[in-house]
């Protein structure tokens, strides 16, 4: 029995290296996570409200029968919303999407600079800290990792802090805000879950080797803490 302590408490030390060292990650992400409030780390303060009107005060003078007609692939999905004063369908087939004005029948999508200034400038009472818009532009293919909505999308990027407002470009709306706190929590966030591919992935072989080796310092701990009861030196 003497001789398997050993091995065992080897293994402990071993194992507890490793260990000490992810849960020292762990521990440190974790606490990064519980100073922040969730929405503070999704950036709902700065988080603008755009208002387009009210639509029931708005003429429709082309029917969803006559978008529908119009559009080349069969329509999965559409609605019928305010967008700066004018009502627009926004149609949705299996491959793009589309905003189209519902009094002109005119395609409106992707939006422009000029829609995009007009949505700032009906911004509701600019959050405090969002800083001031230094550029917009918008990307059709490879976001930034932070985004992770549809395509294409406008960016809006304010200083200081390096904030970003996504506004999609087919439907106008504000998908996410990105600061440099969640940058950092999505850093860490990678370092809590072993996510080296940066899929958040919580089946990786990373994460299951550190379970395992977690595992495997509670047992032998186990089996060392008998082995001293055993002898009668628990405490000592």
């Amino acid at each position: 029995m003497a001789l398997l302590a050993r091995r065992v408490a080897r293994v402990h030390k071993t194992v507890g290296l490793v260990a000490g060292l992810l849960l020292l990650s762990w521990t440190a992400s974790g606490l990064f996570f519980t100073l922040y409030p969730i929405e503070t780390i999704r950036g709902d303060p700065w988080r603008p409200a755009i208002e387009h009107g009210a639509l029931s005060e708005m003429a429709v003078t082309v029917s969803a029968q006559d978008v529908i007609a119009a559009t080349d692939a069969p329509v999965s999905g559409i609605e019928l919303k305010a967008f700066l004063g004018s009502p627009v369908w926004l149609v949705e087939t299996a491959e793009a999407r589309k905003m189209v004005d519902a009094t002109t029948g005119a395609v409106r999508s992707p939006l422009s600079q000029a829609d995009i200034d007009a949505l700032v400038s009906r911004f509701d009472d600019k959050p405090d800290g969002l800083g001031t818009l230094i550029v917009s532009y918008m990307i059709h293919e490879n976001p930034q990792r932070e985004y992770g909505g549809p395509l294409p999308v406008w960016i809006l990027e304010y200083e200081p802090g390096k904030q970003r407002i996504y506004i999609d470009a087919v439907s106008g709306e504000v998908r996410s805000v990105r600061t440099t706190r969640w940058r950092i929590f999505d850093v860490l966030w990678r370092f809590h879950i072993l996510d080296v591919t940066g899929d958040d992935r919580f089946d990786s072989w990373w994460l299951k080797l550190a379970a395992f080796l977690g595992l495997t310092m509670v047992l032998s701990g186990l089996v060392l803490g008998i082995d001293r009861l055993r002898k009668g030196r628990l405490f000592s």
